[in-house]
């Protein structure tokens, strides 16, 4: 099993591409700052997921980073929020995108849940 296996990190990666996408159809004048954010949170979710699937042999860390892409997740779903009240993003845009990191907040949450109770590790995250 690689990487590439594991759908939270398929997942994270084609909705960083979808963010990129969203966002560079966006007037860069006083936006610039938000859309800077958005896509670095965006590009965080799947990168601590990659760094901890790099340590999945040390399972606290593992998590660890796991427990960092679920921050940056909700990071970007409140960063695609505050883009479409300032009408950067368009509704549907808005409305998949949210809907879509909310769905993989609750996956990396049940992979976060899945290896504490795998590996009997009963810290908080």
């Amino acid at each position: 099993m690689n990487i590439d296996d594991l759908k939270v990190y398929t997942i994270a990666s084609q909705l960083e591409v979808e963010v990129f996408e969203i966002t560079n159809q966006i007037e860069y004048s006083w936006k610039i700052a938000q859309v800077y954010q958005v896509k670095r949170s965006s590009s965080s979710v799947s990168a601590n997921i990659n760094e901890g699937w790099s340590r999945r042999f040390y399972p606290k860390d593992y998590i660890r980073f796991l427990a960092i892409a679920l921050g940056s997740c909700d990071e970007t779903k409140h960063h695609i929020k505050v883009m479409y009240n300032i009408k950067c993003v368009s509704e549907p845009d808005y409305l998949n995108l949210y809907k879509k990191y909310k769905n993989l907040s609750v996956r990396i949450l049940n992979l976060i849940n899945y290896l504490k109770k795998k590996y009997k590790i009963y810290t908080q995250i």
